[in-house]
């Protein structure tokens, strides 16, 4: 009988056996037990589109059973990447077809993806700061240095992007990626310009740094259509640009999708073991997104996250505003908050929490330190009125702490 000191599966010999990587990355975040979660970035749930997916799954096995519930490929159900391609051919005005285009589970793995074919152990990755953590857990599983440069209110700001640029060509090892999430970034909710979209093109460019715009959060566009994307400025070339379902029909279906140019698709293509995602979701999907009810459902969800972004803002304002201050995102899930000096993100997390409301410090969003006074905001999941309650809650763990009571 193996004794616990000598177990050789205990959690410290499993531990021992991870790759290096793996014991530096923190724990990713999850939905929250407490009665107000405004820490989890996921939909509302009363809008999912259930009823139009049952029909869409029956209309998919009726068709082919077969074909989709066996092995589909590893760039996935060639009518889903016919779809996808003429919609992004329609807005970004380029000859964009199906060879343009390969199907992931959800824009995390197109994240992964790109990471697996291009990044190799001490490879450099330049993301913002702040940023999206799960990007960060998979640049630096993959064994990447990560170099983050500053954002502010209109994203990626562009001479920061160009010094390190120009410091990383000096010490002859230039980076290879550039991740942005030009469209209401997670967390801040800031929306890249066009001009500093041109402006980041002309750089990579210059530098021949892959771009990998990470969209997806786009059709969550609460005052009008965002700028013109970064793939569309870039005419395609030198960008691998992300786009996902979970945001606009389900997060459940784990299906998102990868265009760029077909040099870098087959490369893509070729970086996955995973025989391909399931053909079932794929072909369910595609009969959903043709049946003429995705369109009016996406305009819904506008509707529905537009209402809580501003019943969230003005209960901050009105409630908030001594100890917050924030910039009203055009589209996404997230409210990005900067404290008042002398307020700390830890301190008000566990506050908020002892009040049942679940916020995320914004120390998680920053490659290399920082975030200490900052808290993002999801308003997504909560109605409305939950929403008011919530924030009614939160403005009593904020004066709680400016009081020195917690």
């Amino acid at each position: 009988m193996t004794t616990a000191g000598s177990d050789p599966f205990s959690e410290a010999a499993i531990e021992a056996l991870l790759a290096p990587a793996m014991r530096r990355l923190p724990p990713p975040t999850s939905l929250s037990p407490l009665p107000y979660d405004l820490n989890a970035g996921v939909p509302d749930r009363d809008s999912l589109p259930w009823r139009e997916l049952l029909e869409a799954t029956r209309a998919a096995l009726e068709e082919d059973a077969a074909g989709a519930l066996t092995y589909g490929g590893q760039a996935g159900y060639e009518p889903l990447r016919a779809w996808v391609a003429e919609r992004q051919a329609a807005e970004t005005g380029l000859p964009v077809t199906a060879a343009n285009v390969t199907i992931t589970a959800g824009s995390a793995q197109g994240i992964d993806n790109v990471a697996a074919a291009f990044i190799a152990d001490g490879d450099v990755v330049i993301t913002g700061a702040p940023t999206y953590p799960g990007a960060i857990r998979t640049f630096r599983a993959r064994g990447a240095q990560v170099i983050d440069v500053p954002q502010d209110d209109d994203g990626l700001v562009m001479p920061a992007l160009a010094r390190v640029l120009d410091t990383r060509r000096m010490t002859g090892k230039q980076a290879k990626v550039i991740y942005v999430t030009a469209n209401y970034d997670n967390p801040s909710g800031s929306t890249l310009t066009l001009e500093r979209r041109q402006r980041l093109v002309e750089l990579a460019r210059e530098h021949r740094v892959l771009i990998l715009e990470d969209d997806a959060y786009t059709g969550i566009d609460l005052d009008g259509p965002p700028p013109t994307s970064l793939f569309a400025v870039a005419g395609g070339r030198g960008i691998v640009r992300c786009g996902t379902f979970s945001k606009t029909v389900a997060t459940g279906l784990r299906v998102g999708f990868i265009v760029a140019q077909t040099e870098v698709i087959a490369r893509l293509v070729l970086a996955r073991f995973d025989n391909g995602g399931p053909p079932i979701l794929h072909r369910l999907l595609y009969h959903y997104l043709r049946s003429g009810h995705y369109d009016p459902h996406v305009a819904r969800l506008q509707e529905i996250y537009r209402e809580r972004r501003d019943v969230t803002a003005d209960a901050l304002r009105d409630l908030c505003e001594p100890y917050v201050t924030f910039r009203t995102p055009r589209g996404g899930f997230f409210h990005w908050l900067k404290l008042a000096p002398g307020l700390d993100a830890a301190t008000v997390f566990r506050a908020a929490a002892a009040r049942g409301v679940a916020v995320t410090p914004g120390t998680g969003y920053f490659a290399n330190g920082g975030g200490e006074d900052r808290i993002r905001l999801v308003y997504s999941a909560l109605p409305p009125a939950d929403l008011r309650k919530a924030i009614e809650a939160f403005a009593e763990a904020l004066a709680a702490v400016a009081a020195g009571r917690e």
